[in-house]
Protein backbone atom coordinates (compact mmCIF):
# COMPACT_ATOMS: atom_id res chain seq x y z
CA UNK A 1 0.00 0.00 0.00
CA UNK A 2 2.87 2.39 0.88
CA UNK A 3 4.48 1.86 -2.71
CA UNK A 4 1.15 2.30 -4.45
CA UNK A 5 0.82 5.61 -2.50
CA UNK A 6 4.26 6.77 -2.92
CA UNK A 7 3.86 6.10 -6.62
CA UNK A 8 0.10 8.05 -6.97
CA UNK A 9 2.24 10.72 -5.50
CA UNK A 10 5.12 10.62 -7.45
CA UNK A 11 2.26 10.39 -10.83
CA UNK A 12 0.67 13.85 -9.41
CA UNK A 13 3.89 15.61 -9.28
CA UNK A 14 4.49 14.72 -12.88
CA UNK A 15 1.53 15.73 -14.12
CA UNK A 16 1.65 18.89 -12.22
CA UNK A 17 4.81 19.79 -13.60
CA UNK A 18 3.80 18.74 -17.15
CA UNK A 19 0.95 20.95 -16.81
CA UNK A 20 2.97 24.20 -15.64
CA UNK A 21 5.69 23.73 -17.97
CA UNK A 22 2.61 23.40 -20.76
CA UNK A 23 0.87 26.82 -19.30
CA UNK A 24 4.47 28.37 -19.25
CA UNK A 25 5.26 27.24 -22.81
CA UNK A 26 2.19 28.89 -24.42
CA UNK A 27 2.44 31.90 -22.12
CA UNK A 28 5.75 32.54 -23.74
CA UNK A 29 4.46 32.10 -26.88
CA UNK A 30 2.14 34.90 -26.42
CA UNK A 31 4.84 37.11 -25.27
CA UNK A 32 6.98 36.35 -27.91
CA UNK A 33 4.08 37.39 -30.46
CA UNK A 34 3.09 40.53 -28.10
CA UNK A 35 3.66 44.11 -29.76
CA UNK A 36 3.92 44.87 -26.23
CA UNK A 37 5.47 41.78 -24.18
CA UNK A 38 6.18 43.76 -21.09
CA UNK A 39 2.65 45.03 -20.75
CA UNK A 40 1.26 41.55 -21.29
CA UNK A 41 3.52 39.69 -18.61
CA UNK A 42 2.50 42.72 -16.11
CA UNK A 43 -0.83 42.17 -16.93
CA UNK A 44 -0.72 38.26 -16.01
CA UNK A 45 1.55 38.57 -13.21
CA UNK A 46 -0.62 41.50 -11.41
CA UNK A 47 -3.90 39.28 -12.28
CA UNK A 48 -2.52 35.80 -10.95
CA UNK A 49 -3.53 34.37 -14.22
CA UNK A 50 -0.86 32.65 -13.91
CA UNK A 51 1.55 31.32 -10.67
CA UNK A 52 5.15 32.91 -9.98
CA UNK A 53 6.42 29.15 -11.00
CA UNK A 54 4.50 29.78 -14.04
CA UNK A 55 5.75 33.22 -14.88
CA UNK A 56 9.36 31.61 -14.19
CA UNK A 57 9.38 28.69 -16.77
CA UNK A 58 8.04 30.98 -19.05
CA UNK A 59 10.67 33.56 -18.63
CA UNK A 60 13.64 31.06 -19.04
CA UNK A 61 12.31 29.02 -21.75
CA UNK A 62 12.77 32.89 -23.51
CA UNK A 63 16.07 32.73 -21.87
CA UNK A 64 17.49 29.61 -23.04
CA UNK A 65 15.95 30.12 -26.39
CA UNK A 66 17.93 33.49 -26.23
CA UNK A 67 15.11 35.49 -27.51
CA UNK A 68 15.28 39.34 -27.22
CA UNK A 69 12.13 39.16 -25.67
CA UNK A 70 13.55 37.85 -22.25
CA UNK A 71 16.00 40.92 -22.50
CA UNK A 72 12.51 43.31 -22.93
CA UNK A 73 10.23 41.78 -20.10
CA UNK A 74 13.35 41.26 -17.17
CA UNK A 75 15.01 44.68 -17.68
CA UNK A 76 12.07 45.80 -15.12
CA UNK A 77 10.22 43.60 -12.64
CA UNK A 78 8.15 44.66 -9.97
CA UNK A 79 8.37 41.06 -8.09
CA UNK A 80 10.96 41.15 -6.07
CA UNK A 81 11.07 37.47 -6.03
CA UNK A 82 11.54 36.82 -9.56
CA UNK A 83 13.40 39.80 -10.22
CA UNK A 84 16.31 38.11 -7.51
CA UNK A 85 15.47 35.16 -10.14
CA UNK A 86 16.90 37.09 -13.21
CA UNK A 87 19.34 38.79 -11.13
CA UNK A 88 21.10 35.58 -9.89
CA UNK A 89 20.82 34.10 -13.32
CA UNK A 90 22.81 37.45 -14.47
CA UNK A 91 25.23 37.56 -12.15
CA UNK A 92 25.90 34.04 -12.86
CA UNK A 93 26.44 35.09 -17.03
CA UNK A 94 28.64 37.66 -15.71
CA UNK A 95 32.66 37.28 -15.78
CA UNK A 96 32.80 40.44 -13.10
CA UNK A 97 33.50 40.12 -9.75
CA UNK A 98 30.61 39.82 -7.24
CA UNK A 99 31.44 40.93 -3.63
CA UNK A 100 30.41 39.16 -0.74
CA UNK A 101 27.94 41.53 0.35
CA UNK A 102 26.39 41.07 -2.52
CA UNK A 103 25.78 37.66 -2.49
CA UNK A 104 24.63 37.84 0.78
CA UNK A 105 21.87 39.56 -0.13
CA UNK A 106 20.76 36.38 -1.98
CA UNK A 107 22.14 34.01 1.08
CA UNK A 108 19.53 36.02 3.58
CA UNK A 109 16.50 36.16 1.71
CA UNK A 110 17.06 32.38 0.76
CA UNK A 111 17.76 31.25 4.11
CA UNK A 112 14.55 33.52 5.72
CA UNK A 113 11.79 33.10 2.55
CA UNK A 114 12.69 29.70 1.37
CA UNK A 115 9.34 28.47 2.92
CA UNK A 116 7.46 31.16 1.10
CA UNK A 117 9.59 31.24 -2.07
CA UNK A 118 7.35 30.03 -5.02
CA UNK A 119 9.99 28.76 -7.26
CA UNK A 120 12.60 27.65 -4.05
CA UNK A 121 14.00 25.29 -6.14
CA UNK A 122 14.84 27.54 -9.51
CA UNK A 123 16.29 29.47 -6.64
CA UNK A 124 18.02 27.08 -4.50
CA UNK A 125 19.34 25.48 -8.10
CA UNK A 126 21.15 29.44 -9.26
CA UNK A 127 22.27 30.15 -5.65
CA UNK A 128 24.45 26.98 -5.56
CA UNK A 129 25.85 27.83 -9.00
CA UNK A 130 26.54 31.34 -8.27
CA UNK A 131 28.08 30.56 -4.48
CA UNK A 132 30.36 27.96 -6.61
CA UNK A 133 31.26 30.02 -9.54
CA UNK A 134 32.68 33.43 -7.53
CA UNK A 135 33.62 31.90 -4.34
CA UNK A 136 36.84 29.89 -3.99
CA UNK A 137 36.12 26.13 -2.34
CA UNK A 138 37.43 26.55 1.11
CA UNK A 139 34.56 29.61 1.50
CA UNK A 140 31.63 28.00 -1.15
CA UNK A 141 31.12 25.37 1.68
CA UNK A 142 30.76 27.86 4.66
CA UNK A 143 28.41 30.01 2.62
CA UNK A 144 26.11 27.17 1.85
CA UNK A 145 26.07 26.35 5.76
CA UNK A 146 25.20 29.94 6.44
CA UNK A 147 22.01 29.66 3.51
CA UNK A 148 21.09 26.76 5.24
CA UNK A 149 21.62 24.56 2.34
CA UNK A 150 24.11 21.78 4.07
CA UNK A 151 21.21 19.59 5.69
CA UNK A 152 19.81 18.88 2.20
CA UNK A 153 23.05 19.10 0.15
CA UNK A 154 22.87 16.96 -3.02
CA UNK A 155 25.48 14.49 -4.05
CA UNK A 156 25.55 17.05 -7.19
CA UNK A 157 26.28 19.72 -5.08
CA UNK A 158 28.98 18.64 -3.66
CA UNK A 159 30.25 17.20 -6.87
CA UNK A 160 30.07 20.97 -7.65
CA UNK A 161 32.64 22.26 -4.55
CA UNK A 162 34.83 19.53 -5.75
CA UNK A 163 35.18 20.49 -9.12
CA UNK A 164 36.02 24.11 -8.16
CA UNK A 165 38.29 22.96 -5.45
CA UNK A 166 39.99 20.79 -8.01
CA UNK A 167 40.42 23.54 -10.25
CA UNK A 168 41.81 25.52 -7.26
CA UNK A 169 44.42 22.61 -6.33
CA UNK A 170 42.28 22.56 -2.52
CA UNK A 171 43.84 19.15 -2.10
CA UNK A 172 42.60 19.14 1.67
CA UNK A 173 39.20 20.19 1.03
CA UNK A 174 38.86 17.67 -2.07
CA UNK A 175 39.76 15.02 -0.26
CA UNK A 176 37.63 15.95 3.08
CA UNK A 177 34.83 15.61 0.47
CA UNK A 178 35.89 12.62 -1.32
CA UNK A 179 36.08 10.93 2.24
CA UNK A 180 32.55 12.04 3.33
CA UNK A 181 30.52 11.72 0.45
CA UNK A 182 32.09 8.76 -1.14
CA UNK A 183 29.41 6.19 -0.74
CA UNK A 184 27.16 8.24 -2.34
CA UNK A 185 28.76 8.17 -5.60
CA UNK A 186 27.75 6.29 -8.74
CA UNK A 187 29.94 5.34 -11.23
CA UNK A 188 29.65 8.89 -13.45
CA UNK A 189 30.13 10.44 -10.01
CA UNK A 190 33.50 8.30 -9.31
CA UNK A 191 34.52 9.22 -13.13
CA UNK A 192 34.30 12.76 -12.59
CA UNK A 193 36.34 12.85 -9.55
CA UNK A 194 39.15 10.36 -10.89
CA UNK A 195 39.86 13.18 -13.68
CA UNK A 196 39.32 16.46 -11.07
CA UNK A 197 41.82 14.28 -8.87
CA UNK A 198 44.62 13.54 -11.67
CA UNK A 199 44.01 17.49 -12.59
CA UNK A 200 45.54 18.36 -9.60
CA UNK A 201 48.82 16.83 -9.89
CA UNK A 202 49.39 16.95 -13.82
CA UNK A 203 52.32 14.30 -14.09
CA UNK A 204 51.04 11.41 -16.15
CA UNK A 205 50.11 10.79 -19.91
CA UNK A 206 48.98 7.69 -19.53
CA UNK A 207 45.98 8.65 -17.16
CA UNK A 208 44.05 10.43 -20.15
CA UNK A 209 43.91 7.02 -22.13
CA UNK A 210 42.51 5.44 -18.41
CA UNK A 211 39.97 7.82 -17.77
CA UNK A 212 38.86 7.61 -21.72
CA UNK A 213 38.79 3.93 -21.72
CA UNK A 214 36.32 4.28 -18.53
CA UNK A 215 34.20 6.47 -19.73
CA UNK A 216 33.52 4.47 -22.71
CA UNK A 217 32.93 1.61 -20.74
CA UNK A 218 30.00 3.51 -18.77
CA UNK A 219 26.75 2.47 -19.51
CA UNK A 220 25.31 5.79 -20.95
CA UNK A 221 24.27 7.51 -24.23
CA UNK A 222 27.11 9.79 -23.83
CA UNK A 223 29.49 7.59 -23.40
CA UNK A 224 27.92 4.75 -26.75
CA UNK A 225 27.72 8.47 -28.77
CA UNK A 226 31.34 9.43 -27.91
CA UNK A 227 32.72 5.60 -28.38
CA UNK A 228 30.86 5.42 -31.65
CA UNK A 229 31.04 9.13 -33.31
CA UNK A 230 34.20 10.38 -31.52
CA UNK A 231 36.65 8.14 -30.56
CA UNK A 232 38.13 6.66 -33.89
CA UNK A 233 38.41 10.02 -34.79
CA UNK A 234 40.45 11.31 -31.93
CA UNK A 235 42.74 8.04 -32.36
CA UNK A 236 43.88 9.61 -35.77
CA UNK A 237 45.45 12.55 -34.81
CA UNK A 238 49.37 11.46 -35.31
CA UNK A 239 50.96 11.18 -31.67
CA UNK A 240 53.35 14.31 -32.43
CA UNK A 241 50.25 16.40 -32.64
CA UNK A 242 48.36 15.12 -30.27
CA UNK A 243 48.26 17.71 -26.67
CA UNK A 244 44.77 16.74 -25.92
CA UNK A 245 45.65 15.79 -22.44
CA UNK A 246 47.04 19.08 -21.47
CA UNK A 247 45.10 19.52 -18.20
CA UNK A 248 46.35 16.62 -16.65
CA UNK A 249 49.67 16.59 -17.96
CA UNK A 250 52.05 19.43 -17.36
CA UNK A 251 54.39 18.39 -20.00
CA UNK A 252 51.64 19.01 -22.82
CA UNK A 253 51.35 22.50 -21.46
CA UNK A 254 55.03 23.30 -21.63
CA UNK A 255 55.20 22.20 -25.33
CA UNK A 256 52.14 24.55 -26.12
CA UNK A 257 54.38 27.42 -24.46
CA UNK A 258 57.30 26.81 -26.30
CA UNK A 259 55.42 26.29 -29.18
CA UNK A 260 53.76 30.02 -28.62
CA UNK A 261 56.76 31.36 -27.76
CA UNK A 262 58.66 30.18 -30.47
CA UNK A 263 56.90 31.61 -32.88
CA UNK A 264 56.96 34.91 -31.34
CA UNK A 265 60.94 35.19 -30.62
CA UNK A 266 61.22 33.35 -34.03
CA UNK A 267 58.86 36.30 -36.05
CA UNK A 268 57.26 33.61 -37.57
CA UNK A 269 53.55 33.54 -38.72
CA UNK A 270 51.56 31.24 -36.22
CA UNK A 271 47.83 30.77 -35.40
CA UNK A 272 46.52 29.15 -32.31
CA UNK A 273 42.71 28.96 -31.51
CA UNK A 274 40.25 26.95 -30.10
CA UNK A 275 36.81 25.48 -31.15
CA UNK A 276 33.88 24.72 -28.52
CA UNK A 277 30.52 23.79 -28.57
CA UNK A 278 29.63 27.31 -30.33
CA UNK A 279 31.93 26.21 -33.42
CA UNK A 280 29.60 23.92 -34.08
CA UNK A 281 27.61 26.20 -35.87
CA UNK A 282 30.17 26.02 -38.68
CA UNK A 283 29.78 22.40 -39.07
CA UNK A 284 25.97 22.35 -38.30
CA UNK A 285 25.06 19.67 -40.80
CA UNK A 286 27.30 16.56 -40.09
CA UNK A 287 25.65 14.42 -37.48
CA UNK A 288 22.11 13.56 -37.09
CA UNK A 289 21.09 15.57 -34.16
CA UNK A 290 19.90 18.79 -35.02
CA UNK A 291 22.07 21.64 -34.34
CA UNK A 292 20.49 25.06 -33.79
CA UNK A 293 21.53 27.81 -35.79
CA UNK A 294 19.36 30.43 -34.84
CA UNK A 295 19.77 29.71 -31.35
CA UNK A 296 23.26 30.24 -31.28
CA UNK A 297 22.74 33.41 -33.79
CA UNK A 298 20.61 35.19 -30.90
CA UNK A 299 22.73 33.94 -27.70
CA UNK A 300 26.09 35.53 -30.15
CA UNK A 301 24.31 38.72 -31.42
CA UNK A 302 20.74 39.05 -30.43
CA UNK A 303 19.13 38.47 -33.76
CA UNK A 304 18.87 35.94 -36.63
CA UNK A 305 21.28 36.52 -40.12
CA UNK A 306 20.35 36.96 -43.38
CA UNK A 307 20.73 33.41 -44.93
CA UNK A 308 23.15 34.84 -47.78
CA UNK A 309 25.55 36.28 -44.05
CA UNK A 310 25.01 32.87 -42.40
CA UNK A 311 26.36 30.90 -45.48
CA UNK A 312 29.40 33.47 -46.14
CA UNK A 313 30.60 33.73 -42.07
CA UNK A 314 30.10 29.74 -42.03
CA UNK A 315 31.93 29.46 -45.15
CA UNK A 316 34.79 31.99 -44.17
CA UNK A 317 35.03 30.01 -40.77
CA UNK A 318 35.88 26.39 -42.79
CA UNK A 319 38.16 28.09 -44.96
CA UNK A 320 40.39 29.38 -42.31
CA UNK A 321 40.66 26.21 -40.46
CA UNK A 322 43.84 25.02 -42.43
CA UNK A 323 45.58 27.75 -41.24
CA UNK A 324 45.78 27.02 -37.64
CA UNK A 325 48.65 25.79 -36.22
CA UNK A 326 47.46 25.01 -32.57
CA UNK A 327 43.69 23.96 -32.62
CA UNK A 328 41.83 23.30 -28.80
CA UNK A 329 38.97 21.19 -28.96
CA UNK A 330 36.77 19.45 -26.57
CA UNK A 331 38.80 16.63 -25.05
CA UNK A 332 36.87 13.68 -23.13
CA UNK A 333 37.21 15.65 -19.83
CA UNK A 334 34.32 18.22 -21.11
CA UNK A 335 32.05 15.17 -21.58
CA UNK A 336 33.04 13.94 -18.33
CA UNK A 337 32.11 17.17 -16.90
CA UNK A 338 28.88 17.14 -18.39
CA UNK A 339 27.96 14.03 -17.75
CA UNK A 340 24.47 13.57 -15.83
CA UNK A 341 25.14 11.40 -12.75
CA UNK A 342 21.33 11.33 -12.47
CA UNK A 343 20.31 11.04 -16.17
CA UNK A 344 20.81 9.65 -19.09
CA UNK A 345 22.00 12.62 -21.74
CA UNK A 346 22.04 11.92 -25.48
CA UNK A 347 22.98 14.10 -28.70
CA UNK A 348 19.76 13.62 -29.97
CA UNK A 349 18.30 15.02 -25.92
CA UNK A 350 20.50 17.40 -25.25
CA UNK A 351 21.00 20.18 -27.26
CA UNK A 352 24.78 21.21 -25.16
CA UNK A 353 25.99 17.75 -25.71
CA UNK A 354 24.54 18.15 -29.59
CA UNK A 355 26.98 20.87 -30.16
CA UNK A 356 29.64 19.51 -28.56
CA UNK A 357 29.36 16.63 -30.93
CA UNK A 358 28.91 18.54 -33.87
CA UNK A 359 31.64 20.49 -33.53
CA UNK A 360 34.31 18.15 -32.74
CA UNK A 361 33.17 15.52 -35.54
CA UNK A 362 32.83 18.02 -38.25
CA UNK A 363 36.49 19.46 -37.55
CA UNK A 364 38.32 16.05 -37.26
CA UNK A 365 36.30 15.21 -40.19
CA UNK A 366 38.37 17.80 -41.72
CA UNK A 367 41.66 17.79 -39.86
CA UNK A 368 44.67 17.15 -42.08
CA UNK A 369 46.98 15.84 -38.98
CA UNK A 370 49.38 19.70 -39.49
CA UNK A 371 47.80 21.33 -36.30
CA UNK A 372 48.35 20.11 -33.15
CA UNK A 373 45.31 19.64 -31.25
CA UNK A 374 44.99 20.32 -27.40
CA UNK A 375 42.04 20.72 -25.14
CA UNK A 376 39.54 23.52 -25.89
CA UNK A 377 39.47 24.85 -22.42
CA UNK A 378 42.88 25.63 -22.44
CA UNK A 379 42.44 29.11 -22.27
CA UNK A 380 41.14 29.40 -18.70
CA UNK A 381 44.64 27.65 -17.43
CA UNK A 382 46.86 28.64 -19.96
CA UNK A 383 46.14 32.51 -20.28
CA UNK A 384 46.20 35.25 -17.10
CA UNK A 385 47.21 38.61 -17.35
CA UNK A 386 50.74 37.87 -16.46
CA UNK A 387 51.21 35.34 -19.05
CA UNK A 388 49.82 37.48 -21.66
CA UNK A 389 51.78 40.73 -20.44
CA UNK A 390 55.21 38.35 -20.92
CA UNK A 391 53.94 37.28 -24.20
CA UNK A 392 53.75 40.71 -25.11
CA UNK A 393 56.74 41.61 -23.82
CA UNK A 394 58.91 39.20 -26.84
CA UNK A 395 56.52 41.17 -29.33
CA UNK A 396 57.53 43.95 -31.41
CA UNK A 397 53.98 45.28 -31.69
CA UNK A 398 50.79 43.90 -29.59
CA UNK A 399 47.18 44.39 -30.85
CA UNK A 400 44.20 43.30 -28.55
CA UNK A 401 41.06 42.50 -30.39
CA UNK A 402 38.19 42.03 -28.34
CA UNK A 403 34.72 43.99 -27.28
CA UNK A 404 36.42 45.41 -24.47
CA UNK A 405 36.64 49.24 -24.08
CA UNK A 406 39.95 50.54 -24.91
CA UNK A 407 40.94 52.27 -21.52
CA UNK A 408 39.56 49.63 -19.62
CA UNK A 409 42.32 47.04 -21.34
CA UNK A 410 45.01 49.93 -21.34
CA UNK A 411 44.37 50.14 -17.65
CA UNK A 412 44.51 46.51 -17.32
CA UNK A 413 48.01 46.07 -19.41
CA UNK A 414 49.98 49.87 -18.88
CA UNK A 415 52.88 47.56 -18.91
CA UNK A 416 52.43 47.22 -22.33
CA UNK A 417 52.62 50.65 -24.08
CA UNK A 418 53.43 49.35 -27.65
CA UNK A 419 49.82 48.04 -27.76
CA UNK A 420 47.11 48.93 -30.17
CA UNK A 421 43.44 48.30 -29.24
CA UNK A 422 40.53 47.42 -31.80
CA UNK A 423 37.25 47.78 -30.29
CA UNK A 424 34.53 45.35 -31.71
CA UNK A 425 30.36 44.86 -31.50
CA UNK A 426 30.61 42.92 -28.04
CA UNK A 427 28.48 39.69 -26.78
CA UNK A 428 25.03 39.98 -26.53
CA UNK A 429 25.44 38.67 -22.52
CA UNK A 430 28.27 41.49 -21.82
CA UNK A 431 26.58 44.47 -23.25
CA UNK A 432 25.39 45.79 -19.94
CA UNK A 433 28.71 45.38 -18.29
CA UNK A 434 30.36 48.63 -18.21
CA UNK A 435 33.95 47.89 -19.75
CA UNK A 436 32.10 46.79 -22.60
CA UNK A 437 32.29 48.58 -26.15
CA UNK A 438 28.96 49.15 -26.82
CA UNK A 439 28.99 52.15 -29.54
CA UNK A 440 28.88 49.63 -32.33
CA UNK A 441 25.24 50.07 -34.54
CA UNK A 442 25.67 46.65 -35.96
CA UNK A 443 26.07 43.06 -34.52
CA UNK A 444 30.29 42.02 -35.79
CA UNK A 445 28.84 39.83 -38.51
CA UNK A 446 27.81 42.43 -40.33
CA UNK A 447 30.93 44.16 -40.31
CA UNK A 448 33.51 41.74 -39.58
CA UNK A 449 34.90 42.17 -43.14
CA UNK A 450 35.58 46.12 -42.39
CA UNK A 451 37.96 44.37 -39.39
CA UNK A 452 39.72 42.02 -41.46
CA UNK A 453 40.96 44.91 -44.07
CA UNK A 454 42.75 46.56 -40.07
CA UNK A 455 44.18 43.22 -39.56
CA UNK A 456 45.85 43.15 -43.15
CA UNK A 457 47.30 46.85 -42.36
CA UNK A 458 48.49 45.62 -38.50
CA UNK A 459 49.87 42.08 -39.26
CA UNK A 460 53.41 41.58 -40.04
CA UNK A 461 56.56 39.60 -38.40
CA UNK A 462 56.44 40.29 -35.12
CA UNK A 463 53.16 41.61 -34.59
CA UNK A 464 51.02 39.25 -32.09
CA UNK A 465 47.60 39.86 -32.16
CA UNK A 466 45.26 38.87 -28.61
CA UNK A 467 41.81 38.13 -29.95
CA UNK A 468 38.56 37.52 -28.02
CA UNK A 469 36.06 37.82 -30.91
CA UNK A 470 34.30 34.34 -30.26
CA UNK A 471 32.82 32.56 -33.73
CA UNK A 472 34.55 34.95 -36.01
CA UNK A 473 37.71 35.07 -34.22
CA UNK A 474 38.79 32.30 -35.89
CA UNK A 475 38.75 34.07 -39.13
CA UNK A 476 40.65 37.14 -37.76
CA UNK A 477 43.46 34.68 -36.51
CA UNK A 478 43.93 32.60 -39.80
CA UNK A 479 44.07 36.30 -41.66
CA UNK A 480 46.42 37.42 -38.88
CA UNK A 481 48.63 33.98 -39.86
CA UNK A 482 48.37 34.64 -43.58
CA UNK A 483 49.48 37.96 -43.44
CA UNK A 484 53.08 37.22 -41.00
CA UNK A 485 51.75 37.62 -37.49
CA UNK A 486 51.02 35.35 -34.21
CA UNK A 487 47.27 35.20 -33.55
CA UNK A 488 46.48 33.58 -29.97
CA UNK A 489 42.70 33.00 -29.50
CA UNK A 490 42.57 34.07 -25.55
CA UNK A 491 38.92 33.98 -25.59
CA UNK A 492 36.73 34.90 -23.11
CA UNK A 493 39.33 35.14 -20.32
CA UNK A 494 40.47 38.46 -22.04
CA UNK A 495 37.24 39.98 -20.81
CA UNK A 496 37.65 37.85 -17.28
CA UNK A 497 40.43 39.58 -16.47
CA UNK A 498 39.50 42.89 -17.42
CA UNK A 499 36.38 42.17 -15.28
CA UNK A 500 37.98 41.27 -12.23
CA UNK A 501 40.77 44.43 -12.36
CA UNK A 502 40.40 46.67 -9.36
CA UNK A 503 39.59 49.41 -12.16
CA UNK A 504 37.01 47.82 -13.67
Amino acid sequence: MLRLLRYIVRRVKKIKSYLRLKQAYFLALKMERSDDPRRLFSKVSNSNLASKAVLWEALYYLREKRSPIYDVITESLDDFELNSLVSLDRALASPSQLTLRELEVFIEFYKYKKKSINNESAFRRLLIALIVKKLPSCQAYEAFDRAGLLSGITIHQVLKVLNKASIEGEKEIFYNLISKYSRQMNSSAKIKTAYWQQRMYKSSDEKYKSIEADFCRLEKSISKEYAGYLFPLYQSIPKDRNLIDCLINDESIGKIKSSVELAIRARTPYSFVRLNDGEGYGFSRTLPCAFDMERQELHWWGEKLPLTLRNKIQEDFRRSLPEHDMVGIPSVFRFIDELSINRDYSIFNNALLCRLFTLCHGYLKLYDGRACITEGQINLYLFDREYIAKLARLAQRVIFISGAKREYLQSVFDDVPHATYIELPTHRLLKTEKFSYTEATQPLPYVYENYLEQIRELAGPGVVFFISAGFVGKIFAAEVAKNGGVALDVGQILMNIVANHVDA
